[in-house]
């Protein structure tokens, strides 16, 4: 590479690169001017050159002047240190130039991509001097470099590639804390402050997802304080419903910003215990009023909404008692003005409904006892008055008899009682009342009368017999028998009944 020209004017601008690989929505904070662009060209140009000329001489050159040696020392591994020539200009081997030649070009190729990425981030808006310090460092690499003077480029490029590490490394450190100071900001209410932190990162980095969104939430912030300030009015005004509306609305727009979330919370939790002390108070003034329907309607209401509340659960007790006795209270009650109704049926339904709520009442086991009695005695009333011929039969009337003195026996008979003993007591003498029948015959016939006996034979024969079907059989010598079936009806006169044996046998 040749020297630079000592007439050639220095630059005063960092060497930036055209790079792929860097985002496009990085923009360098420092632009280069025509000048600059001009020095790069030909700072690039002179190194073209050099390498040309390196490869030539490596192409024609190097093998006869390696012929016309004549080796006079040995070999050794590493070269000796520039030494300096008797006019103090340094001397290096072509071995030693080339070394500090690659050297320098590496640490250039590395700068160059380092010196991108710390533009991208806006280097010279947050490093102060160190970022005048890197483009001095830089400028000084390059003019060595452009002078062929490699020894002295490769300390400044280093000296430029170490301070820009640590740049970077700084970066990062700025962006962490400006972030932790955006949060901070925003959870502290502060939109100003936060907008400021993380716009600051998005300067180093634009595409910045935690800064980003923290910025949006910065930009809303305002909105979200005017909610939670109306609320907080709303609340402290005892509009607690509207407060919580408020409150959402804040926690909608921010649903990250733990204020609105708390007070969301809150107010909720306000709003349930109100509730919940409101349900109770209403269920402990009915049970007062012996409302007990009620009552255990607002304290399972209450245990809906606090499970693990002793007061609720212990006043749904005392109304399921109070239910309970109100239900036997009401069951007796009833059950005693259907006995004097004489619905039978219906009392003995209220007295199992008290012994479903409690099977040891005793009022309830004698009434229901009394009340099926009483049942059963009515059905069988019934049972006579629909069927009044089974009368007739001298079991029936014996059993309908002592029927009749149970039923005479029982005290506080009602009306209904009273009608029915009157009714079988009337049908009992009918059926019991003998009744004068007439039998004719002719004297030849012999003539048996069924559940009376024989009777012989006659021309007229009266008989005193009960109501009820009767059969007279009558039978001669040489003659088939006669049967003859009639009724007796009580309070009837029936015609005589003739029995005569009138067709011979062959």
């Amino acid at each position: 590479m040749k020297k630079q020209n000592s007439n050639q004017p220095e630059h005063d601008e960092t060497i930036v690169p055209v790079r792929s690989g860097i985002k496009e929505n990085f923009v360098a904070s420092t632009s280069l001017d025509s000048k600059d662009r001009n020095y790069s060209f030909k700072l690039v140009v002179s190194a073209l050159i050099v390498l040309a000329s390196l490869a030539l001489g490596v192409i024609f050159l190097l093998p006869s002047w390696v012929a016309e040696q004549v080796p006079t020392t040995e070999m050794v591994e590493q070269s000796a240190p520039p030494s300096e020539s008797n006019s103090g200009v340094l001397v290096m081997s072509p071995e030693e130039l080339d070394i500090l030649r690659d050297k320098a070009e590496a640490l250039l190729a590395e700068l160059l991509q380092q010196q991108g990425l710390l533009e991208a981030q806006g280097a010279a808006n947050w490093a102060g001097e160190d970022w005048d310090l890197y483009q001095t460092l830089f400028r000084d690499g390059d003019d060595a470099f452009l002078a062929d003077a490699f020894y002295d480029a490769v300390p400044s490029y280093q000296a430029a590639l170490d301070l820009g590490i640590s740049l970077l490394a700084r970066s990062k450190n700025i962006i962490d804390r400006a972030l932790e100071a955006g949060n901070e900001a925003l959870a502290a209410g502060n939109p100003s402050l936060a907008a400021e932190q993380f716009q600051l990162v998005l300067r180093i980095e634009a595409d910045h997802v935690d800064s980003q969104s923290g910025l949006e939430r910065a930009q809303i912030l305002p909105n979200v304080l005017a909610h939670m300030e109306q609320g907080a009015e709303r609340d402290q005004n005892g509009d607690l419903v509207s407060a919580l509306e408020l409150y959402r609305n804040a926690a909608i727009l921010d649903s990250l910003w733990i204020p609105a979330r708390l007070a969301v919370a809150n107010a909720t939790r306000r709003i349930a215990d109100a509730r919940f002390d409101s349900l109770v108070s209403v269920a402990l003034n009915a049970l007062a009023e012996e409302e007990f329907e009620e009552a255990h309607q607002f304290f399972t209401d209450a245990l809906k909404m606090r499970p693990d509340s002793l007061e609720a659960l212990d006043g749904l007790i005392q109304a399921d008692q109070g239910i309970r006795l109100e239900q036997i209270a009401l069951a007796q009650v009833r059950a005693t003005a259907f006995e004097k109704r004489e619905l039978w049926d219906r009392a003995i339904q209220q007295y199992l409904l008290a012994l479903n709520s409690d099977d040891s009442l005793e009022f309830a086991k004698i009434g229901l006892s009394r009340a099926r009695a009483r049942t059963d005695l009515d059905a069988k009333f019934e049972g006579l008055f629909r069927n009044p011929d089974v009368l007739f039969a001298d079991q029936i009337l014996k059993d309908a008899g002592i029927l009749l003195e149970d039923a005479r026996g029982i005290d506080g008979r009602g009306p209904r009682l009273n009608g029915q003993i009157a009714e079988l007591g009337r049908l009992v003498r009918l059926a019991s009342t003998p009744i004068d029948v007439e039998l004719r015959s002719d004297e030849l016939t012999n003539v048996t009368l069924y559940r009376v006996g024989s009777l012989g034979s006659f021309i007229t024969h009266h008989v005193q017999i009960r109501p009820g079907p009767y059969t007279a059989l009558g039978s001669r010598a040489g003659y088939r028998d006669v049967r003859v079936v009639f009724e007796v009806l009580p309070g009837s006169t029936l015609s005589p009944i003739e029995i005569f044996c009138v067709e011979r046998i062959n």
